[in-house]
């Protein structure tokens, strides 16, 4: 198929009054390299008719008008709450010059605390174009949505988005200024938030269960580059080294299997941190490795990749575990090094958010051992089951002289976390 160039996209909007005005003009001269380098990564369907396509966030239209003409794909919009009318209000005609008409209908959500009101495996393709930036709280829920409603195994995510890493930014603290962006008047919506690298996106979306098959970041002509650089910076492109250092990054991916709710919060990609305030109790097992923080609470320490990935407990730690009739909770773990003492001792409690049903297991072990304890989950365990490790004699790194600058309290290093 021909090439999508930044002239086809510039001359086909002009025909539209709805584009001509100058707010819309001023955001189309600023995004139309990523308009077309967008339309140009989206995968060419056969019967184009029957592909629909999900567009988060779809004011002011631009990017569905093109998909629709240039692609022939079905394009259902996804807009915020602001822009909700009631049902049958929340639509939008668009006409050009030579009588084209775009029924738009679209539906409101906050995509990032919301269930999307869309049938699982509907689309076969969800565009998801410099929005994540601006999320507030739960980037995750988005892209779990995302792979709830897309096809399993053959629909695609397209995200584009700023580059957190690109060389501009660089440039801009070397002068001393703040790259961060400005406030908004608008609403805390319309800004900047937080930014991405290209191998954050690739883990949080393959932590997720994504396959992801492009990931990279691009020279767009609308970001602010050093004209005295940008013969230097055009021979490194040549050559193949800013690949994770240009202004906007592109990611295509597609949905597998079930989506986990990832929040990583341990170097080198610190995503999120109160891990435990967003409570996404969904899953009978923990598998440290796994990322999947939301079903921490208090008491575990970052992510380490040592031993197939395990989470120091400090004194004490608890977890939520989805129950449903599982008979048994197994928790493997590694005891400490042999400098703590011969033996490690403790407790795991079964139990309730409220404290009203607790069952004890003390349990003893030998330092320097991998163990996988294993006790019954009481007959009247509730659907959310909360289970507290506890060390009556944890250890202090520094103190035992194993690590002299790990002054944490720490109890076992938890590798799982299972009902069964």
């Amino acid at each position: 198929m021909q090439k999508i160039t930044r002239r086809m996209v510039k001359d086909y909007l002009a025909t539209f009054d709805w584009f001509r005005e100058p707010a819309k003009q001023g955001y189309l001269a600023t995004a139309v390299d990523r308009f077309a380098h967008t339309l140009n990564m989206i995968p060419r369907l056969p019967n184009p008719e029957q592909v629909r396509v999900l567009e988060i966030g779809g004011v002011p239209y631009f990017m569905t008008v093109l998909i629709e003409k240039f692609l022939g794909y079905h394009v259902e919009v996804a807009n915020e709450p602001t822009y909700e009318h009631g049902e049958e209000q929340n639509h939008q005609v668009l006409i050009n010059d030579d009588g084209e008409t775009y029924d738009i209908r679209y539906k409101t959500m906050n995509i990032e605390y919301d269930p999307w009101p869309y049938e699982d495996n509907t689309f076969d393709l969800v565009v998801y174009c410099e929005v994540i930036e601006h999320l507030v709280y739960d980037p995750t829920h988005t892209v779990v949505e995302a792979h709830r409603v897309l096809k399993k195994d053959s629909g695609k995510l397209l995200i584009s988005t700023p580059n957190a890493l690109s060389y501009t930014a660089l440039l801009q603290m070397i002068r001393g200024e703040n790259f961060f962006p400005p406030y908004d008047g608008y609403s805390h919506y319309a800004r900047h938030h937080r930014l991405f690298s290209t191998d954050e996106l690739i883990y949080l979306l393959s932590k997720v269960g994504y396959h992801v098959h492009t990931c990279y970041s691009a020279y767009d002509k609308s970001y602010l580059h050093p004209k005295r650089l940008d013969p230097l910076v055009k021979l490194m492109m040549r050559r193949g080294m800013l690949k994770k250092r240009l202004d906007v990054i592109y990611l295509l991916a597609t949905p597998y299997g079930e989506a986990k709710y990832a929040y990583p919060d341990s170097p080198p990609y610190v995503l999120y941190q109160d891990v435990h305030g967003y409570r996404r109790i969904i899953r009978s097992i923990v598998k440290m490795a796994d990322a999947e923080g939301a079903q921490l609470m208090d008491g575990f320490y970052p992510l380490e990749d040592w031993g197939g990935g395990v989470r120091w407990t400090a004194k004490e730690a608890r977890l939520f575990l989805k129950h449903t009739d599982e008979q048994s909770l197994s928790i493997t773990f590694y005891s400490g090094p042999a400098a703590r003492g011969t033996d490690i001792s403790g407790k795991v409690i079964i139990g309730d958010r409220d404290h009203v049903l607790e069952e004890s297991h003390p349990f003893t072990v030998a330092s320097d051992t991998w163990q996988t304890l294993t006790f019954p989950v009481p007959a009247a365990a509730p659907t959310e089951l909360l289970v507290t490790i506890a060390v009556d004699n944890p250890m202090v790194p520094k103190k035992l002289g194993v690590n002299p600058a790990d002054e944490r309290e720490l109890g076992v290093a938890v590798k799982e976390v299972a009902l069964g």
